[in-house]
């Protein structure tokens, strides 16, 4: 395939031979033309060293479209002469070298004068590598081009070296760049010193810190900003270590550009380079702030030593029990009256040791509050019973506040335990005054409603009196009827239990007993007052319903309190109503979820409520009725808040008003449950 290939270009070289024949060329100087079958063996001798020199050989015609090309072009390239001949040759350059190289070629046809130039030229297997583009003319007798002929030559190694050695070049000047912006950048004085001592550079932080030029520091000219008293000291050291050491160490003041000496440290070592070269290379750190520091310090150990006896006679006189733990939680420090307090050593309280002496009843709920405390970061108290020396419990209230480093991190916690044990006492006979205050106002409550009272108990037994003759006329001998007897006593059973649960309601708001904390269907407890008011209701000729949610859930909590709770607001809504029109008054009581609470509302259709009536209503002695003591709606509030929940009132346009509160289920939390 080689030969046939061979063959063709010297066929077409032949041609073009015979093209030229027609015209004149330029004159050869060397032998007489060989003609016939010389002329023939010359061409094919001719076609095989261009297609055996180790180059990559081309002829275009003088407009440049490629006509030929030696047989190592072509397997260098991997393409047949018919894909690159004409202009098909641009396809083997780099699309980033391609305009380049053409223009060039446009400029070298437009001189008629060759030239080299570089480019890129894609290999067989689409690896581009650098090649030396040379070419020459041909020219006629009246110096036009009649051919041009060219090489391509592979300088892809040079080129590499070049780009390598480039590279180095600027990667060195980057290097020395760096080295020397590094020096610059030391915060330190930088300097290097000949074997006798003399400097012989100094950096550009030691020229701005001194404010003086190279000349004024170089050499030995450097002594003449040392401090006065230094010179001789410093000298002697430095000559010292100039004939004896390898390193030098030592310390002086230097006068800076502000005419203010600094205390600076001197450290040099000596080295010696391959060439047998001596020299030394150091640096003087400013230490100025380090020895008024150190100075500072010692004072400052002294007012310690002073600070931390005040703060032990600080924490010795706090009212309270003292006490420190890490970020964990674990106790890092309890103060002389804890340990005195609890009988305990320091070594049976730091870390979780401090759990023993808690009341196991408070246990859980303080390490509760403490896992919170230490989950949010946040300040946190609790109140807890911790036990004394002598084993008896005394109530403390606990707090603890979260120290910050400068960071920000949270790194301990401190706190303090609070004797609140006669508050406690002083709180438990409040909560008894405020009980007995509650029955008192029951009471009362009960003695205003005894003509209702007493209607509603007659009614069954009227009822019971009337199915009783009834039944005692079925039972006669002249109309015995005992289906009819049956169900009249059926009915008296009936009234029977109506007036026996309607007299349990009043019994159990009358009692005086201790609160009980049991779960309260709060719709059931809404009923039962209802029907202890039904006849006060009908008499004041006040219209009711109920509203109740099925989404209600019950409620843990003293059922005779809430009873009272719901009753005082509903007689409240009564009398709110005392000066509108019997058609007018109605009364609507609700109950449904809110944010997780149990929400009962009893809404009215009176007059409203004032304009600083909602914020003092429930405060003890405020009263908006003349005859009033202002003490329902306090109590209610008390027992409201005594069960975790939270009471409120509001104007309803376009008349009446709301009273509503809010308690937690008896299982969830409540959202709507005040900061206790």
């Amino acid at each position: 395939m080689t030969l046939t290939l061979a063959a063709a270009h010297a066929s077409l070289a032949c041609r073009e031979l015979r093209d030229l024949a027609s015209r004149p060329t330029p004159e050869d100087p060397r032998a007489p033309r060989p003609s016939g079958e010389a002329l023939a063996q010359s061409e094919w001798q001719l076609n095989l060293a261009i297609n055996s020199i180790p180059a990559l050989v081309w002829s275009t015609t003088p407009d440049g479209m490629l006509d030929f090309s030696n047989q190592h072009l072509l397997d260098f390239v991997g393409l047949t002469f018919e894909d690159i001949r004409g202009l098909g040759y641009c396809q083997i350059y780099h699309p980033d070298d391609l305009p380049v190289l053409l223009d060039a070629w446009q400029d070298i046809m437009s001189q008629r004068r060759g030239r080299e130039v570089e480019g890129r030229i894609r290999r067989h297997d689409g690896v581009y590598e650098w090649f030396a583009l040379r070419q020459k003319p041909l020219l006629d007798a009246q110096g036009n081009v009649v051919k041009w002929y060219g090489a391509f030559i592979n300088i892809d190694d040079r080129k590499r070296a070049e780009d390598a050695l480039l590279e180095a070049k600027r990667a060195l000047v980057a290097s020395e760049a760096n080295l020397e912006l590094l020096i610059n950048s030391l915060p330190v004085l930088v300097w290097s010193a000949r074997p006798d001592g003399s400097a012989d550079y100094v950096n550009q932080r030691w020229l701005d810190y001194a404010g003086l030029p190279p000349d004024r520091i170089l050499e030995w000219d450097f002594l003449k900003i040392y401090h006065p008293d230094d010179v001789p000291r410093m000298m002697k050291v430095w000559q010292h270590d100039l004939a004896h050491a390898q390193e030098h160490h030592n310390t002086g003041r230097i006068l800076g550009a502000d005419g203010q000496y600094r205390w600076f440290y001197f450290r040099g070592r000596k080295l010696t380079d391959a060439h047998g070269v001596t020299r030394w290379f150091g640096a003087n750190i400013d230490i100025e702030d380090l020895r008024r520091a150190e100075d500072a310090l010692k004072a400052g150990e002294t007012a310690l030593r002073e600070s931390e006896r005040r703060l032990q006679q600080i924490v010795s006189s706090i009212p309270g029990l003292a006490w420190s733990s890490d970020r964990s939680g674990a106790t890092t420090f309890w103060s002389r009256q804890y340990l005195d307090y609890t009988g305990l050593t320091s070594e049976e309280v730091l870390g979780w040791g401090f759990l023993d002496h808690i009341h196991p009843e408070d246990r859980e709920h303080l390490l509760d509050v403490w896992a919170n405390a230490l989950k949010t970061g946040a300040p946190g108290e609790a109140e807890g019973r911790l036990r004394r020396a002598d084993g008896q419990y005394r109530w403390f209230l606990i707090r603890a506040s979260p120290f910050f480093d400068g960071a920000g991190n949270l790194t301990q916690w401190f706190g303090v335990n609070i004797d609140i044990e006669n508050r406690k006492r002083t709180e438990e006979d409040l909560q008894r005054s405020r009980a007995e205050l509650a029955h008192v106002t029951r009471m009362m409550t009960m003695g205003e409603l005894a003509v209702s009272i007493a209607h509603e108990v007659n009614q069954p037994l009227m009822a019971i009196v009337t199915n009783a003759s009834a039944c005692l006329r079925w039972l006669s001998d002249d109309r015995l009827d005992l289906a009819l007897a049956r169900d009249a006593v059926a009915r008296i059973v009936e009234d029977g239990h109506r007036a026996g649960a309607f007299v349990s309601s009043i019994r159990a708001m009358a009692r005086k007993s201790a609160p009980r904390m049991d779960p309260v269907d709060l719709q059931e407890v809404i009923l039962g007052v209802l029907d202890i008011l039904r006849g006060e209701l009908t008499r004041r000729g006040v219209s009711w319903k109920t509203e109740f949610s099925p989404d209600m859930r019950a409620v843990r909590g003293d059922g005779t309190q809430l009873q009272q709770v719901i009753l005082n607001l509903i007689m409240n809504g009564v009398e709110a109503m005392a000066d509108v029109d019997k058609a007018l008054r109605h009364l609507t009581i609700r109950t449904g979820m809110t944010q997780g609470c149990a929400l009962v509302s009893v809404a009215d259709s009176g007059t409203g409520l004032g304009p600083d009536s909602p914020d003092r209503l429930f405060e003890a002695f405020f009263t908006t009725k003349p005859e009033g003591i202002g003490m329902g709606l306090s109590i209610c509030r008390s027992i409201v808040e005594a069960h975790g929940g939270r009471i409120w009132a509001r104007n309803t346009p376009p008349r009446g008003s709301v009273f509503s509160f809010t308690l937690a289920p008896l299982e969830g939390g409540c959202a709507d449950a005040p900061a206790r």
